[in-house]
């Protein structure tokens, strides 16, 4: 009897010890969670620790690309100013050495309204360097060259470099019996000039035609046609090509060069070693 009870009284523990393994286990349950809240709130610290910077990065460099827009605009305002009253002056100074310091002058001047360039440029006002300027043609062409300071450093890159420009024609005076200087047409690549918009050799009037009947086609001055080196002479010819009435060949695309003109109006001054076009470029009366 003594041995059943000693082994009735090993079967079943103690109030007291039940109690305390069961604090062990909630003990040890606690740890656990606290442990994955510790590992949790960590994660969310190193991924602030490098999400955040890079978001400041990000809209840091946002505004300061709308800063260099505000500033290139404050510059090139004063460029236009300088440029324009220089222009106003060459008639009275012959010198392209004073007239770039008058140019400079009126420059630094107008600049000097603003705030931005000079707290953001490198060197300041003064760190605008004028030298690629050039007041020896008849153009006062004004050129300012500057470095813009980042405001973080990053890596090996001190600055962004700009440049810009500001081109006026010089004013010569008036003519002394009230003339004005003619005006002509010229294209990019041409080699003559014209007197009227409206020249059939600026004009181009395209046709297209069967690219076996070139051969017996001729143009308005009596030219053979042919293959567009661009375009026609490379490549299979197509059953359809175009033709100009006064060009000398047939082209595969639409999208050639050779069938566009890029017309410009200069001063006759300007035409350097063009001639006159054998159409349009003698004036009235010769």
């Amino acid at each position: 009897m003594s041995f059943c009870r000693r082994r009735e009284h090993h079967a079943f523990p103690e109030p007291e010890n039940l109690h305390c393994n069961q604090n062990r286990k909630f003990a040890r349950t606690c740890c656990k969670r606290a442990s994955l809240c510790t590992r949790q709130k960590g994660s969310y610290t190193l991924e602030a620790a490098v999400i955040l910077p890079l978001m400041a990065g990000f809209f840091v460099a946002i505004l300061f690309f709308f800063r260099v827009i505000q500033i290139q605009t404050q510059v090139q305002e004063a460029l236009i100013y300088a440029s324009r009253k220089t222009a106003c002056e060459a008639s009275a100074v012959e010198s392209p050495i004073a007239l770039r310091a008058s140019a400079e002058a009126f420059f630094r001047k107008e600049l000097s309204k603003y705030e931005l360039p000079d707290k953001y440029i490198k060197g300041g006002n003064t760190g605008i360097s004028l030298l690629r300027s050039d007041m020896s043609k008849q153009y006062i062409d004004i050129q300012a060259d500057y470095f813009v300071k980042l405001p973080i450093n990053f890596f090996f890159v001190k600055g962004i470099e700009i440049s810009q420009a500001s081109k006026s024609r010089k004013w010569t005076g008036d003519c002394e019996n009230g003339c004005v200087e003619d005006y002509v047409y010229v294209t990019e690549t041409g080699v003559v000039y014209h007197r009227n918009r409206n020249c059939s050799y600026l004009d181009l009037t395209i046709q297209a035609v069967n690219s076996a009947e070139t051969g017996g086609l001729r143009n308005k001055s009596g030219h053979k046609y042919y293959a567009c080196a661009e375009c026609a002479a490379n490549c299979n010819t197509p059953s359809v090509v175009y033709i100009t009435d006064y060009g000398t060949c047939y082209h595969a695309s639409l999208s050639c060069s050779g069938l566009k003109r890029t017309v410009y109006m200069i001063s006759i001054s300007d035409v350097g070693a063009r001639g006159p076009c054998s159409k349009c470029g003698a004036q009235k009366g010769e």
